[in-house]
């Protein structure tokens, strides 16, 4: 249920109060450590700042993922390949989310932005938690983004929700509209308006973004995963999206990791 995330999230991140984290660390040490820090990523100081800053550019220096033009081909690492069909492909779609309707995307055919990713943040968001994730997803996949300054399509668009369009979440990050060969159209994030003004570095906006960028599901054992391991994407996160983008628009994944665009 990543594309919606009414799964995980109303299961894992609830409010954890400061006593409860320092008894979760007392008693079990770093294995609680993941679901403190997710669930309480946006509790630091509060800041004064009226709105997200430009985020600093990566210095990491690493090549921007970009298909090489073929219009068929082979991923040679066959976990990855399993692991775009599972969490990006073969994703359900449909379900009705509040404000931004149905989800609709073709199953079947990878979804992923153009590079690079556009990406609005609302007024309700303060701080610079979406800056600093987008930054950070950047310095370990290439992966590009533009910040916007009108939600206009295509985008994703980050903002606060409250409590009547998230439940017992306090965030969902999906993609739920797509152009015709399933490029991304629109995306969205809804931080709970409690945790909309936070402190860099967030663990919760980056988990979120990595769903709006292309990980639609929670592939176990990392900062995508549920329970999140970690506050750092893992080797396999990081395959992921970074082979999703080198693959064309329209492209069509098969068990053996053979691929080829059915859809222009």
């Amino acid at each position: 249920m990543t594309f919606a995330h009414d799964g995980w999230e109303n299961a894992h991140m609830r409010s954890v109060p400061a006593a409860a984290e320092h008894s979760l660390l007392k008693t079990f040490g770093l294995a609680a450590l993941a679901v403190v820090v997710l669930t309480g990523a946006c509790k630091g100081e509060k800041s004064s700042a009226g709105g997200p800053a430009a985020p600093t550019p990566s210095s990491g220096g690493l090549p921007v993922p970009l298909p090489t033009g073929a219009a068929s081909g082979r991923i040679d690492n066959s976990d990855t390949a399993a692991d775009l069909v599972t969490y990006n492909q073969a994703v359900n779609v449909g379900l009705s989310i509040p404000v931004e309707g149905a989800i609709q995307r073709a199953v079947g055919i990878i979804t992923r932005w153009e590079l690079p990713i556009p990406v609005y943040v609302d007024p309700s968001i303060i701080g610079n938690c979406v800056g600093e994730a987008l930054a950070y997803w950047q310095s370990v996949t290439g992966l590009s983004y533009v910040l916007v300054g009108a939600d206009a399509e295509p985008r994703i668009t980050v903002r606060a929700a409250g409590s009547d369009e998230l439940n017992i979440a306090i965030g969902s990050g999906l993609v739920y509209r797509t152009y015709p060969n399933n490029r991304a159209r629109l995306g969205v994030v809804r931080i709970l308006t409690s945790n909309a003004n936070c402190t860099a570095p967030s663990a919760l906006f980056r988990h979120e973004l990595g769903h709006t960028l292309g990980i639609f599901g929670h592939p176990p054992g990392g900062l995508m995963g549920a329970p999140m391991v970690g506050t750092t994407a893992s080797q396999r996160e990081i395959n992921f999206l970074t082979q999703l983008y080198r693959l064309p628009h329209g492209t069509r994944i098969d068990a053996d990791g053979s691929w080829r665009v059915v859809s222009q």
